[in-house]
């Protein structure tokens, strides 16, 4: 028996083919069955739920999630590469898959012409997408599958596979079939068929990148009080305990020239620049190269005294029943020149780099929605020798695409959510609380304090009795109280970014009669 090799084309629901596989679009309703049968039928017609997608490799087609109740199918077409190209015996497909590639990113710009990136899961257990060289690009996605080092004597030959497999990494794949036997009959074609995985759980697990900060915007963003110049001193003398961090309470009691010092406090606190690391040490260190000054004490370095502030302004706990300590303000500042702001700007930038590994949160698979993609399809191809191995066989590349991101609109309307109508009176007789929260007794006085007291921070006055509550709620009448606080705030937000023909559109519809709220079909 003579050995040859497969074909493997894309192919849509016409028949028409082409070197990559076909990208497919339907609604998910009823699939595979619905998808076979337009299959099976050949030519679509005006009621086939499958769109064939146009792609190019100029214009990206965009790909939706599941979320926009829309799949995504690639085909492909197998044919014997011998005389007249016969199709491909369905039964000699051992399994299939599709894998999902993306397209590398250099300086801003997608290189085309380079092998994309696969996503592979290491051996310890870990995501990540990784470069891979035209060597690689035809490995199975397998480890387990692929060749092994061959020395000619069995027991090496296990440990050298048992060392390789022990550090190989596994590319991602979604599976992919076969049409059934009935259905490639009745095209003349042996069809295999996959569902793109456009929603992935997957995270990658390896570091993000360091965030790189432009030195003049990071000085734009710094408060006053930390770039070069000569500034009055905040509350100059003045005494401050943890209420004047609030702005509205400063500014209630006349000490309107301290919230730029509780800014540029709170900026350095929520930076990190009071850890414990040398990165938080050196923006201290360089901070202390400049004093403030006190009219009965000696000076501080302005390092320290942010520290101390930080002490007694932000970590102090109001709940912890001690006195609330009290800070006396400077009597002055030391200026600052152009060279010591670029090195306060410098440390802070350092700095930034080290604290954003603590809130940059590792990338999911496709999250990122300006990334493109190829698709590949792979098979495993019987050998027409019982002994010898499957074959492995891939299709071409697709053209690119991108997948959209959850809040894009796919263009189909989902079904309405009917709301009640809390003036009809048989509703309000019936609409009982059907959700309950169990409400802990510290966060049930925190919502029975006065509103002017949270605006003030002063903390809920102590129970003398603690006791937990369960609170019910109806979930109709909390979807009606957010419609009114949607419609206020969008009205709000409208007067400054001009969405609101955008974002809500509302049109009058007739309310059912008996006489016209029957099925359209009358049935």
């Amino acid at each position: 028996m003579v050995s040859h090799d497969v074909i493997v084309q894309g192919v849509d629901v016409s028949g028409r083919w082409q070197d990559g596989p076909a990208l497919l679009s339907m609604h998910d309703d009823d699939f595979p069955a619905r998808f076979l049968m337009d299959l099976k039928a050949g030519a679509p017609g005006p009621g086939s739920s499958v769109e064939t997608l146009t792609t190019s490799r100029a214009a990206p087609v965009t790909l939706y999630q599941p979320v926009h109740r829309i799949l995504h199918i690639a085909m492909v077409q197998l044919n014997c590469d011998t005389l007249n190209c016969p199709r491909l015996d369905p039964l000699r497909v051992e399994s299939a898959g599709v894998v999902i590639r993306r397209v590398p990113r250099s300086k801003g710009a997608d290189q085309l012409d380079a092998p994309p990136s696969a996503w592979l899961k290491t051996a310890d257990g870990q995501f990540l997408w990784k470069k891979r060289n035209p060597l690689q690009e035809c490995d199975d996605p397998d480890p387990a599958r692929r060749p092994q080092l061959q020395s000619g004597q069995p027991e090496l030959d296990r440990l050298l596979a048992m060392q390789a497999l022990m550090s190989a990494a596994t590319e991602i794949y979604s599976p992919a079939f076969v049409a059934p036997p009935d259905v490639c009959e009745a095209v003349g074609r042996t069809v295999v068929y996959a569902v793109l995985p456009t929603a992935s759980s997957d995270v990658s697990t390896s570091p993000p990148t360091a965030p790189q900060y432009d030195m003049g915007a990071l000085a734009s963003g710094l408060p006053l009080l930390l770039l070069a110049g000569s500034n009055s001193a905040p509350l100059q003398d003045g005494q401050v305990d943890y209420h004047y961090m609030s702005d509205e309470f400063a500014n209630a009691k006349g000490a309107t020239s301290f919230p730029p010092f509780a800014q540029a406090l709170r900026m350095l606190y929520a930076f990190g620049a009071f850890d414990d690391n040398p990165q938080a040490r050196a923006l201290l260190e360089a901070l202390n190269k400049h004093s403030v000054y006190f009219q009965t004490s000696p000076p501080l370095g302005m390092g320290t005294f942010y520290q101390q502030a930080a002490q007694d302004l932000m970590d102090y706990d109001p709940s912890s029943g001690g006195p609330a300590p009290v800070l006396t303000m400077p009597h002055a500042w030391d200026v600052a020149t152009g060279p010591d702001q670029d090195e306060i700007v410098a440390k802070f930038a350092a700095l930034l780099q080290v604290s954003s590994n603590k809130v940059t949160a590792p990338r999911g698979r496709f999250q990122d929605a300006s990334r493109q993609y190829r698709m590949r399809v792979f098979l495993r191809i019987k050998s027409e020798h019982p002994d010898c191995p499957p074959k492995l066989a891939w299709s071409r590349f697709s053209d690119p695409f991108r997948i959209a991101a959850w809040h894009e609109c796919a263009g189909r309307t989902q079904p309405p959510v009917p709301l009640p109508d809390p003036t009809d009176p048989n509703f309000r007789k019936n609409a009982k609380p059907n959700c309950s929260f169990a409400v802990p007794a510290g966060l049930m006085n925190s919502m029975n304090t006065k509103l002017t007291d949270l605006n003030n921070g002063s903390p809920p006055a102590p129970s003398g009795v603690k006791l937990d509550w369960i609170c019910g709620f109806s979930i109709p009448l909390i979807t009606i109280c957010a419609f009114f606080v949607l419609n206020i705030f969008l009205s709000l937000l409208n007067l400054v970014f001009f969405w609101l023909p955008f974002i809500k559109i509302c049109i009058p519809f007739p309310v059912p009669t008996p006489a016209n709220s029957g099925d359209d079909d009358g049935t």
